[in-house]
């Protein structure tokens, strides 16, 4: 498909956006020129944070903010909603809209309070600095950064489709929802049930395929507001939705916490799509995979492993390939094992991709994750 990027983020035309960061706390405004359709999805935890809760109960009216902070994942407190109110009420002043149509998300620590006071002066403040250019949207990226390392923004245009996003996370990533928020703006003039439609197929392929350490979040959202001002046909729109939020799913995979490796991970050769979804998260989630990639190891067996924890694997016809660039290695094929030392060399490379062949059927997946360091583990044991 010829997506042409624009760099815009979400400031496509109708939108502006702003943020700001002071200590622990951030805040990012998004806020459209109109009431926007809006679809979501929100994370699958039985343990939802507040703003979670708030919004999912508001997106049918359609939205026309967006109003977020980091530094507290306003989540398991008694002041939760109280504070999640606090926080479009304070938007709807801010921006003279109606809160009605305001949604409200939060990242951060869990089980304390919200210093709602400095939330209340950071939303006034971002509220008088908006952009309608990717100043805007930047700032509103930065904002809401937590133990990323780096904003994470993507915007493309296909047959006038213009779709634009902005998304946080770099740990508590699993399939399912990953540790993220991330929201997307777009010209597409479709229903509501469309979009959200569009989007429901667009995660399964995307941030459903994305895991840095298997821990699924209290707070995942992901929201989609429409300015319906381009008239288009659905199967585009849901070709450049996919093409969006997958670059988005892998900068969060490459910005895992304290990773030094990206990994794509494809599982071909399947009986069925579901089977090939299944290994693939298997395989992504194992910390004895991920390990492996960090010490360079080459160690097939425990890729193989992995996937054979949730689907059929016969270690004499599948087949483990890596690949870096144009350079790739077999390590395993018909039973027999390749160069280990060929692979292991191929390994000190920043990008990697892994093959697992099943030789048993025509489906296949693919997902993105990265390795697990020792500095994963002292980012998540001094995090608080």
């Amino acid at each position: 498909m010829d997506y042409k990027e624009t760099r815009c983020g979400v400031c496509l035309p109708g939108f502006m956006a702003g943020g700001i960061k002071r200590g622990k706390y951030g805040v990012a405004l998004i806020v459209a020129d109109r009431v926007c359709d809006a679809a979501a999805v929100f994370t699958k935890n039985s343990v939802k944070a507040a703003p979670v809760l708030y919004t999912k109960a508001m997106v049918k009216k359609g939205i026309h903010v967006v109003v977020a902070n980091s530094g507290n994942a306003n989540c398991c407190t008694p002041t939760g909603m109280q504070h999640a109110r606090d926080m479009v009420n304070e938007a709807a002043q801010s921006l003279k809209v109606d809160p009605r149509n305001i949604a409200v998300s939060s990242t951060g620590v869990i089980g304390k309070p919200m210093d709602i006071g400095t939330v209340r002066d950071l939303i006034q403040e971002v509220a008088t600095n908006l952009s309608s250019g990717p100043k805007g949207s930047i700032q509103a990226a930065k904002a809401i950064m937590t133990t990323d390392t780096r904003i994470k923004m993507y915007s493309a245009e296909y047959k006038s489709i213009k779709i634009g996003g902005i998304c946080k996370g770099a740990g508590m990533i699993a399939p399912n929802m990953a540790t993220m928020l991330c929201y997307i703006t777009t010209n597409a003039r479709l229903s509501k049930p469309q979009l959200q439609f569009a989007l429901n197929l667009a995660i399964e392929e995307s941030f459903n395929m994305v895991s840095v350490d298997g821990d699924m979040s209290t707070n995942d959202t992901v929201l989609l507001m429409s300015n319906k001002t381009k008239k288009c046909k659905l199967e585009d729109f849901k070709s450049i939705l996919k093409h969006v939020t997958v670059e988005l799913a892998k900068m969060i995979a490459r910005d895992g916490e304290g990773s030094s490796k990206f990994i794509e991970v494809e599982v071909c050769g399947a009986k069925a799509q579901a089977d090939a979804r299944r290994a693939v998260k298997a395989i992504m989630n194992s910390p004895l995979v991920k390990t492996a990639f960090y010490g360079e190891n080459p160690n097939w067996g425990r890729i193989i492993a992995a996937a054979g924890s949730v689907v059929k694997v016969d270690e004499r016809k599948v087949e483990v390939s890596f690949h870096c660039e144009k350079k790739s290695v077999k390590l395993l094929f018909g039973g027999k094992i390749g160069n280990l030392e060929e692979a292991r060399k191929l390994l000190g490379n920043r990008n990697i991709k892994v093959i697992l062949d099943l030789k048993s059927g025509s489906h296949k997946a693919v997902g993105w994750t990265c390795d697990m360091t020792p500095e994963y583990v002292n980012i998540n044991a001094g995090y608080n």
